[in-house]
């Protein structure tokens, strides 16, 4: 199997149209997440997020993410942050390893149909393991959060797309790489603690093989700070 179809992709345009040859796959795809700031209220900030994604009808791991990070908070709508990724691929022969340097904004867009609107705009740096080619690459998210009055429940809707800015010898191709688009339910435990679950169509763009469409189960357990 070619390195470029291990990547870990990731990225928008929701439901984006699927090549008729796709190959379809049920994955499930747990996170953990936490960020906020140090000291309450106080501009600098930590971020992490771990990710355990199993694929082959949820059968095995496929790709394991620790993505650690600090921010900056602007104001009460912009945050700035950079950090660290590290993306372990499963395969039959060797895993591919990948380290990445990440920076990237998060900021709120709005208000629409009674939720909000916010995004984030990452940037990335992609290392491969015996090889010296860097993979630039960018990542959009937007997300929608409408609460359900008076319950602790809130629909959620979000789109990320991924686009490559170079081609290198392992198998990364400039332009449109991938796209998620979510949709799902967003219960908040606690004034700090909620989880997330729902659908997640994830499809990615092969230069040289059939694109691959995966349906996701997705789950989240988020912490603020």
């Amino acid at each position: 199997m070619k390195i470029h179809s291990q990547l870990i992709l990731a990225a928008a345009l929701a439901f984006a149209p699927l090549n008729m040859a796709a190959a379809d796959d049920f994955q499930v795809w747990t996170a953990l997440a936490a960020n906020g700031p140090v000291e309450e209220d106080g501009r600098f900030l930590l971020w992490f997020d771990g990710h355990a994604r199993f694929r082959d009808d949820a059968g095995e791991l496929g790709v394991s993410i620790i993505r650690p990070g600090i921010g900056w908070r602007m104001n009460d709508d912009v945050a700035l942050w950079a950090g660290y990724a590290r993306v372990v691929s499963r395969q039959d022969t060797a895993d591919a390893e990948e380290n990445r340097l990440w920076q990237q904004a998060t900021y709120a867009i709005g208000e629409a149909f009674g939720g909000s609107i916010s995004g984030r705009t990452r940037l990335e740096q992609r290392f491969f393991k015996g090889s010296g080619d860097t993979g630039w690459r960018a990542r959009q998210l937007v997300r929608f959060k409408r609460p359900f009055a008076e319950t602790p429940f809130s629909g959620v809707l979000w789109n990320e797309t991924f686009i490559a800015f170079n081609d290198t010898d392992w198998g990364a191709s400039g332009g449109y790489d991938q796209s998620r688009s979510f949709a799902g339910v967003n219960y908040k435990a606690t004034e700090t603690l909620s989880l997330e679950g729902g659908y997640m169509l994830n499809h990615i763009n092969r230069a040289n093989s059939p694109d691959a469409t995966n349906h996701v189960l997705s789950i989240t357990l988020s912490l603020s700070l």
